[in-house]
């Protein structure tokens, strides 16, 4: 169940957020009331602002999208800041969205954080680069905290470390948990998602070395871990970079 509503929200959902920076703002708007134009939009499902804030086109498959991920998640909220000035006269900018909600007397909470390098031109956002992307999904009554460490890029053909850590001790409780790498191709096919096998854990969470592909892209990451209280279902991506300097945007 959680598998299946983590991929509904990555394949319909989440990306609602990247969506945000294809439409036009006038170039007078500074950053703060940009960002409270958006919250506000989104927070209150105000369908109707997003054709104040965007092309009548985005707005058109941004509202189908918004539609949909508030299906899952009637009560979400979202949260945009701006972080810094980048490079090149582009902006990084963080939007975070969480939510909550209960089904078949089981609850579900949402966390998912992207960051995303924008560039202006002529009042409109014309380019966002995903920097760094991940979405925790937990079921049960008890919510236990869980620390993801898994760097946002890495060098081509590099060794690194994806940590995720269950900070809460669960005593003498048995948890299980797996991890694969998944593709958008796994993340859009309805049908075709392959489970990720569960094993023992005996160490408070998933610990394992990766090493990075040759060729620049990206790699993304799927856990699950089922433990007494419920299910912690995690997805992060990695980019791969071939220099040092593409390390951070």
């Amino acid at each position: 169940m959680v598998q299946k509503l983590l991929k509904r929200i990555l394949a319909s959902g989440i990306f609602i957020l990247l969506i945000f920076f294809s439409g036009s703002f006038s170039q007078t708007r500074d950053i703060k009331v940009l960002q409270q134009s958006l919250e506000k939009t989104l927070n209150t499902s105000d369908k109707s602002g997003l054709f104040n804030l965007f092309s009548e086109e985005i707005a058109q498959g941004l509202s189908q999208k918004y539609d949909t991920f508030l299906e899952d998640f009637p009560n979400a909220k979202w949260n945009i800041k701006f972080l810094k000035e980048l490079q090149n006269k582009r902006n990084l900018i963080e939007i975070t969205v969480k939510g909550r909600k209960k089904r078949n007397g089981q609850n579900y909470n949402l966390t998912s954080k992207q960051k995303l390098a924008i560039s202006i031109s002529k009042g409109k956002i014309v380019k966002a680069e995903l920097v760094s992307d991940y979405s925790i999904l937990k079921s049960g009554n008890k919510m236990l905290n869980v620390t993801v460490q898994i760097p946002d890029a890495v060098l081509t053909g590099s060794v690194y470390d994806i940590d995720i850590i269950l900070e809460d001790p669960l005593e003498d409780s048995i948890i299980a948990g797996g991890l694969i790498a998944i593709n958008d191709t796994k993340l859009n096919t309805k049908n075709s998602q392959k489970d990720i096998d569960l094993i023992p854990l005996g160490s408070g969470g998933i610990f394992k070395s990766a090493r990075a592909p040759f060729k620049p892209g990206e790699q993304r990451w799927a856990a699950l871990i089922a433990h007494p209280e419920g299910l912690i279902s995690i997805t992060k991506k990695v980019k791969i970079v071939s220099s040092s300097s593409e390390l951070r945007p």
